[in-house]
């Protein structure tokens, strides 16, 4: 009688272990999957950090692309975006992507890792929006492929290239002749602390100091230095209006932001998934840009509004200022970047298809 009890009772074990097992299962989420493992009605609640706030247009444009995903998806990917940095600063998201402990991410692209993603601060490789979205935007753009199969090797699957902004020269006072890298200037011009904007700023024959961003506006106030470089319009509208007496659209970088996904979890997703994220991306990529277009251009009208003297080169000086930058300052780039990608750089500005 003692042995059938005990036999009924881890019958009974058993039983109640089954049913808890059923209870905490449902469906699997993204990270959960074993190699080989069917993908078959999975679900994915994926993690997306950026560092604009959430009212922020490329942010909003970003949630619209998300939505769309979902949508055309039928609920299986639904992703959430983190704005402001929450998840970290950019540095540490990218290493984070590159792991796989963040899903995703829209922001400022990282170097560190592979120098020949210094492509993306190449001055005037475009001189318009236009041209830009071709370079950047277009996912069978050279530009874009480059990128690409250069983070591919770093555990990354490249989604999207944003435009977030055409930069130009903002400066507390006037300014003469910023078009023409020739002429001797005796400004003093802030530039990030990257070689790519040094030989820019030094490229346009200013002469140039290193500041912090944070600082810049209080520089600007004071008389540290007479501009910067590193902004479009928008940014010098939004951040620096009021200590501007002076901005030219000088084009020289358009600004990118690249949207990274860990490639792992990437090619792990079914075939149709991937085409939908990477449709949505891209169409996501190509409207924001057509918008910052109108935002840098808006926000050059509202600063001539105030007071600031707004210059806006001619086609002319754009291709002057291109011949001279290809001539003098692309072949800085020799030992930065892959052999093959300088070469194309040279010869053909990396507009050649993929």
């Amino acid at each position: 009688m003692k042995k059938l009890r005990k036999i009924i009772s881890l019958m009974l074990v058993c039983a109640m272990a089954a049913v808890l097992l059923a209870g905490c299962g449902g469906e699997p989420s993204a990270s959960s999957g074993q190699e080989g493992e069917s993908t078959e009605g999975k679900t994915y609640e994926l993690r997306l950090a950026t560092l604009y706030p959430a009212e922020h247009e490329l942010t909003v444009s970003a949630q619209a692309a998300c939505d769309k995903i979902e949508q055309e998806t039928n609920g299986a990917v639904k992703i959430q975006i983190y704005p402001s940095d929450q998840l970290g600063d950019y540095t540490s998201v990218y290493e984070e992507v590159m792991k796989g402990t963040i899903d995703m991410t829209i922001n400022t692209m990282v170097t560190t890792y592979d120098p020949t993603l210094e492509m993306l601060t190449i001055p005037y490789l475009a001189s318009s929006y236009e041209e830009a979205k071709e370079i950047y935007c277009n996912p069978d753009s050279y530009f874009f492929q480059t990128v690409r199969e250069r983070q591919e090797a770093l555990n990354i699957e490249t989604l999207g290239i944003y435009i977030s902004g055409a930069m130009g020269v903002g400066a507390a006072k006037h300014l003469d002749n910023v078009m023409d890298p020739t002429a001797s200037k005796s400004a003093l011009i802030r530039c990030p602390s990257m070689d790519s904007y040094l030989w820019t700023a030094e490229g346009f024959g200013f002469n140039t100091v290193t500041i912090a961003y944070s600082e810049l506006y209080t520089a600007l106030q004071t008389g540290v230095c007479d501009g910067w470089v590193g902004g479009g319009a928008y940014v010098n509208y939004v951040s620096f209006r009021d200590v501007l007496d002076y901005f030219c659209d000088a084009r020289y970088i358009y600004e990118n932001i690249v949207c990274i996904m860990n490639k792992e979890l990437f090619d792990g997703m079914p075939a149709e998934y991937q085409e939908i994220i990477q449709n949505a991306f891209t169409e996501s990529t190509y409207s924001f840009t057509d918008q910052m277009e109108d935002l840098d251009n808006k926000a050059m009208e509202d600063m001539a509004a105030m007071g600031i003297e707004i210059y806006s080169p001619t086609e002319e000086e754009y291709e002057t200022m291109r011949a001279y930058f290809k001539e003098n300052v692309w072949p800085k780039y020799e030992n930065t970047l892959d052999a093959s990608v300088y070469q194309s750089l040279i010869t053909n500005g990396m507009r050649a298809a993929a």
